[in-house]
């Protein structure tokens, strides 16, 4: 069975449920977002977050941070005058509820695109009910790639972008035996293919390669196994503000630091920081395509901006920027469609330009349905933030790389092939 199964169907009661949800969409006479364009008319869009369980720590501040586009959209007048309204729905941490939440957004509320999904799992099983209802989904979170959909577009970073040279230089820099370990669904799995190619590439060593359920807190098998192997680096793909938090506190209580055994994490964001105490991941390793502390003009408006709205206490973090750059890229294709309808998006997000892209880049959208973004590499400090050790440019996406997919598997619309209008941010 494969990861995508295995995440999709769960069980044959989430399946049926499933079943009478995409019927429910099917019927309804909003499906293929008609919208309503009438002058000044407000604008719905559905934010699906997990506002509750376990993924809820990181999940409520990545909301918080597509709630402050909708307000500086409506604020700079809206789209051609028409006002955003977000219509948030909690599926609480649970991705098999996350469909039932997604028709709700869809048939009752009558939005005409949704942002959000966090995990892999998540946007899976979201996809049949967009498809079904002919709207679009904006996946706010960098993610595993392998997947272009005609009705998803992707405001976060794919490996090509993230993931390579990151692992290379973690081989140089940090040594060359390596134990993976990630939370068990698409996303790690993923990404575990491309690392297992990437450290034998570099002529490093993978000694293991585990998984654990998404949402564990019990590591001692892992801080065992690490102990037999005796590794030079662990890299973490493990995720959730519940799983991240425990294991790095586990690993410090089995007498491991920074400086004998680094963890260089894809997940360990400021968000997860401040859940376990800055104190602990102090020294270890994250890399991504924003972190707090860049100093660009855009990012030192955004954090003034999202601190004045929610607390000098806040962070920010590269899946929060995400849903900050979906939400305006979504109100900037609306001002370009023929119709703001799920098909008119559709149509008018290719192209698409945001100019205040926190992480210091305009964010553009390829035919392909991704966007172009450039990768940090950062060294937690103890206050919580990153200081920046390594930049890479944006680079195209690719979310079929050659590194796993033949080419004679990848679709045949390559993104070198046609290129993106510039349409920018006014």
């Amino acid at each position: 069975m494969t990861e995508r199964t295995r995440d999709m169907s769960g069980s044959a009661a989430h399946g049926r449920r499933l079943s009478r949800v995409r019927a429910m969409v099917r019927r309804s006479p909003t499906r293929g977002g008609t919208g309503d364009s009438v002058s000044g008319s407000p604008i719905k869009i559905g934010l699906l977050y997990s506002l509750t369980g376990g993924l809820s720590l990181t999940e409520t501040s990545i909301h918080k941070g597509a709630i402050l586009a909708v307000e500086q959209v409506n604020a700079a007048g809206g789209v051609a005058g028409r006002p955003l309204v977000a219509v948030t729905a909690d599926y609480a941490s649970d991705f098999t509820a996350a469909p039932v939440q997604a028709a709700r957004l869809l048939e009752e509320e009558r939005v005409v695109a949704c942002v959000g999904g966090y995990t892999s799992a998540t946007r899976v099983a979201v996809l049949p009910v967009v498809r079904d209802a002919d709207s679009v989904l904006v996946y706010p979170t960098y993610y595993e790639g392998l997947e272009e959909d005609e009705h998803v577009f992707y405001a976060g970073a794919l490996p090509n972008q993230f993931l390579f040279d990151y692992i290379r230089w973690v081989c140089a820099n940090l040594g060359e035996r390596i134990y993976m370990i990630g939370s068990d669904y698409i996303y790690p799995r993923t990404l575990g293919a491309m690392i297992r190619h990437l450290v034998a590439g570099a002529g490093a060593e993978l000694v293991a390669d585990r998984y654990v359920p998404l949402g564990a807190e019990d590591f001692r098998h892992v801080m065992e196994e690490i102990d037999a192997t005796r590794p030079d680096v662990i890299l973490s793909n493990v995720v959730g503000s519940d799983s991240v938090p425990a294991f790095y506190r586990q690993f410090h209580s089995a007498g491991h630091s920074a400086e004998s055994l680094p963890i260089a994490s894809t997940v360990t964001t400021e968000a997860e920081l401040r859940a376990m105490g800055p104190a602990l991941g102090a020294g270890h390793f994250m890399t991504a395509a924003y972190f707090g502390s860049l100093r660009t003009p855009a990012n030192d408006r955004y954090r003034r901006a999202f601190r004045a709205r929610f607390g000098q206490s806040e962070v920010t973090h590269v899946a929060q920027i995400g849903a900050y750059n979906a939400v305006w890229l979504l109100a900037l294709a609306a001002k370009r469609a023929p119709e703001v309808t799920g098909r008119g998006l559709r149509t008018a997000l290719v192209g698409t330009r945001f100019d205040g892209n926190p992480s210091g880049w305009p964010l553009e959208v390829y035919p392909n349905h991704h966007t172009g973004h450039p990768a940090y590499i950062g060294r937690a400090r103890r206050d919580g933030q990153f200081e920046i050790l390594e930049e890479f440019g944006p680079r195209e996406p690719d979310p079929y790389p050659a590194l796993i997919v033949p080419a004679e598997r990848r679709p045949r619309r390559r993104v070198s092939e046609q290129e993106p209008s510039a349409a920018r941010d006014a």
